[in-house]
């Protein structure tokens, strides 16, 4: 059984223990494209489940895209797929954010494009560098502490009030930098955020 549609990890992982109860092979995974991307190369085709049955239908599977193998946990395709799409969001309202706030001084979306396109790449390239203190836990603030972020996104703040747009994003991400900083991690680097990211929080 190969399973391509939307779904939460914990269905993954329980349709694959239904299989096995029936004697079926399980394979769930994720197609991250766009629809007229599917059966090209740039439509990327999840999987996870057992690598050999992995391994046997690629080559059918490969007709639909680039497929990438994840691991044996069958939840790790619906993981990706969802944390995928939360990067997709959140680069796409970053830049409607810049979007906003530059349309009230009469310049256009296509003008502020290839500069937001700029700045997002070089973002990127900071990811396997902050990705090493994530999974070390340790966040030596070599660029730059937490609190000088956070007095950037007040003015950040304060800027997109006074245009006139809105400030929910902004605030968010403050709201979450401020109780880092109350925790004592004012002092260190940026990704010391993923300890808020990592609680069950919906404020």
């Amino acid at each position: 059984m190969i399973n391509l549609t939307s779904g939460s990890s914990a269905q993954a992982r329980d349709t694959a223990r239904w299989a096995e109860r029936h004697g079926a092979r399980y394979l769930d995974g994720a197609i991250m494209a766009v629809p007229p991307a599917v059966g090209t190369a740039e439509a990327v085709i999840l999987l996870s489940g057992p690598q050999a049955e992995s391994e046997a239908h690629q080559p059918t599977l490969g007709a639909l895209g680039t497929v990438a193998y994840l691991g044996a946990d069958p939840g790790l395709a619906s993981l990706y797929d969802v944390a995928g799409l939360a990067m997709m969001w959140s680069v796409l309202n970053a830049w409607l954010q810049g979007t906003a706030m530059l349309r009230t001084a009469g310049v256009d979306a296509a003008t502020y494009a290839p500069f937001a396109q700029q700045i997002a790449t070089v973002v990127a390239t900071w990811l396997p560098g902050y990705a090493e203190q994530i999974d070390s836990g340790v966040f030596p603030a070599t660029v730059s502490a937490l609190e000088t972020d956070a007095r950037a996104m007040t003015h950040l703040i304060e800027e997109s009030e006074a245009v006139g747009v809105s400030t929910a994003l902004p605030t968010l991400i403050k709201t979450m930098a401020d109780r880092s900083i109350a925790a004592g991690h004012g002092a260190e680097q940026y990704p010391v955020l993923i300890e808020e990211f990592g609680k069950p929080r919906n404020d």
